[in-house]
């Protein structure tokens, strides 16, 4: 049976992670001695981190190549939007304090088990809102790649709109929707709409984000 792993280099880990999976594994992170071999049969990775943004998007790869497809999500002892922003960059699927309560942390796993995202509303509001002007002549040139719908409906994503808003604006069905948006994944090489977000709002080189998801 699948269960929570946590990784962290806490000797013990904090208590309400326990409260909250009380069937979780611990993982003592120790560089190239940590366990990975436990993380492909995990239901989610909780990966705790304290330290700068490049050592948590090198953390956040690193598991993603032993865990596969997996959710992984960051635990922050000082939650901070740049670094959350490398994290989901790196392939996380949320990002979020270690000292959320055992209530919310049982939400997160079950957004990210069944392929969501989860960040905080501020977050959340800059990578889907206020990035678009960043647009880089990388990104441009990688939607050049789709169709006109399929641009169309990428954009919207980025803007935070459901399949269902999407559907009805463009006067299309969902099921049509789901079409182009599975199509725009491939093309541009993303696994999920957090990822398709970063690259549309300029965050995320998408050459870049390409090598960094596993095959």
């Amino acid at each position: 049976m699948k269960r929570p792993v946590f990784v962290t280099t806490r000797p013990e880990p904090i208590p309400r992670w326990l409260e909250a999976f009380p069937d979780a594994r611990v993982v003592r992170n120790q560089g190239e001695n940590t366990g990975l071999a436990l993380l492909a049969d995990a239901s989610v990775i909780w990966l705790h981190v304290t330290g700068e943004q490049p050592a948590v998007a090198a953390l956040v790869s690193e598991l993603r190549r032993a865990a596969g497809s997996v959710p992984i999500v960051v635990l922050s002892n000082v939650p901070e939007d740049d670094q959350g922003l490398a994290a989901l960059a790196a392939g996380a699927s949320g990002y979020c304090s270690a000292l959320t309560l055992p209530a919310v942390l049982r939400q997160v796993a079950g957004v990210v088990e069944h392929g969501g995202v989860w960040v905080g509303p501020q977050l959340m509001q800059r990578l889907m809102q206020g990035l678009a002007a960043r647009s880089s002549n990388a990104a441009e040139s990688a939607l050049d790649s789709l169709s006109q719908r399929e641009r169309q409906v990428a954009v919207a994503v980025a803007r935070g709109a459901t399949n269902k808003e999407i559907a009805r604006v463009m006067h299309i069905t969902e099921r049509t929707v789901k079409a182009h948006l599975s199509a725009a994944y491939e093309k541009l090489g993303v696994r999920d709409r957090m990822q398709l977000s970063l690259i549309v709002n300029g965050v995320e080189n998408p050459t870049h984000l390409a090598q960094k998801i596993p095959a």
